[in-house]
């Protein structure tokens, strides 16, 4: 009896001190904050351009959130034997066509806040500015799309969505809804089309989410579910589609209905706990606890983690669970008549979200408002991480900048460096 008590300590032992060694996507709800931040900014003008350097690590002092500690066990990223001094590095600036060195374009003409640099998974260059710190989360805004497409390629993949069936299969609560019949998940997805919503809609959206203190926030759910809220006609979107909009939580919402589980908890378990994040996560919710499509919060590291996980499913694919079909897709060489993006090389396209680059091959990127950004280079195995607040969103001088930018650590990167 003694000996069969001590093997059952043993287990539970054991049992207990693996759970403890497993990464856990258990989110803590927090309520929002004050709503206020220093004398100037509030609830109303913190998305400003001018005040996201303060307001997007803050975002939880406007908005309710679910925040998850790091990763157990995570470890830092490694630095590279020989890291490289990205700001003294000698280029053209495409604004004037002057010789710069590569920090002039950084600090002057993209406004970047963060930069992080990995090659082969370690870091090659890494720097802040602007009162950003390593270890604060910021808010991606829409530069959060492209990972709840690359979500829903997983569930595809998973059998917990089937792409060509409609949206309103998956969420029951829009069965009366005859706009979303018609829409597909593999349309939703791609996001090449979307509703034309206006002005006053787009308004109202923001409102029922919480992200403006105008009235009492209704529920972003709620707001997607009135009558009526899809008879409108579907329209093709500037590329890439740098403002948010209600088609965005609508894709939110299929992933968590879908997959039977919170969005914050699906985006843990599918990447974030592969990629081993090393600094808090928090997403913006609702007030009633719905996570929404904007929301999403990510240290830059943790970010460029992301970009790592991308590049190690092409070479790694039976041990991925990011379908070898989205990278392939991703990739894939554009046809002839791919239509221009002012700002980027001929060829450049937008998929599920992503930026493919024209140019040279296999090159993608996540490219947000105001120039936060994810490239991936799977030919070089390069990823680069940066948090800007460029003035203008979207604009060509902005997409033509971060290309230069890219172009030439890339072509650093290919060179021999003396020791």
């Amino acid at each position: 009896m003694k000996r069969r008590l001590t093997m059952l300590s043993l287990v539970l032992a054991t049992t207990i001190s693996t759970a403890g060694a497993v990464p856990s996507c258990q989110f803590e709800a927090v309520a929002a904050g004050r709503g206020k931040i220093g004398q100037w900014i509030d609830k109303d003008n913190w998305l400003a351009v001018e005040n996201q350097r303060v307001s997007l690590q803050a975002a939880d002092v406007f908005m309710p959130a679910r925040r998850l500690r790091p990763a157990a066990g995570a470890e830092a990223l490694r630095v590279a034997p020989r890291p490289l001094e990205i700001d003294r590095l000698e280029t053209t600036d495409p604004l004037d066509g002057r010789k710069r060195d590569l920090g002039f374009l950084l600090d002057s003409r993209l406004d970047v806040d963060g930069v992080l640099v990995l090659h082969n998974g370690r870091i090659l260059s890494e720097r802040y500015r602007n009162g950003l710190r390593a270890g604060e989360p910021r808010l991606l805004l829409q530069a959060t799309r492209p990972l709840l497409a690359l979500l829903g390629a997983m569930s595809i993949a998973q059998g917990k969505l089937t792409g060509d069936k409609s949206v309103t299969r998956f969420i029951p609560a829009l069965n009366s809804q005859p706009g979303l019949r018609k829409l597909s998940v593999q349309r939703l997805l791609q996001g090449q089309e979307r509703h034309a919503w206006a002005p006053e809609e787009l308004a109202q959206w923001r409102q029922a989410g919480g992200w403006t203190s105008s009235q009492p926030a209704t529920g972003i759910r709620s707001w997607l579910s009135q009558p009526g809220r899809w008879d409108k006609p579907l329209v093709e979107q500037e590329v890439p589609p740098f403002a948010g909009n209600p088609d965005d939580d609508l894709l939110a919402w299929l992933l968590a209905e879908s997959n039977a589980i919170a969005l914050a908890r699906l985006f843990c378990e599918q990447l974030l706990i592969r990629s081993r994040h090393e600094q808090p996560v928090f997403w913006l919710t609702d007030a009633q606890g719905i996570e929404l499509a904007d929301g999403l919060g990510l240290s830059l590291r943790d970010f460029g983690r992301l970009g790592q996980l991308l590049l190690d499913a092409r070479v790694s694919r039976s041990r991925s669970r990011i379908p070898a079909w989205f990278v392939e897709t991703l990739t894939a060489s554009s046809g002839i008549r791919s239509p221009e993006v002012p700002g980027l090389p001929k060829g450049s396209e937008q998929r599920y979200g992503f930026m493919h680059l024209g140019g040279k091959p296999n090159r993608v990127a996540i490219i947000g408002p105001h120039g936060n950004s994810l490239y991936v280079d799977f030919d070089r195995r390069l990823v680069i991480a940066v948090y800007a607040t460029y003035p203008i969103m979207g604009a060509p001088a902005l997409l033509a900048t971060l290309e230069q930018f890219w172009k030439v650590v890339d072509q650093a990167v290919s060179q021999p460096r003396q020791r």
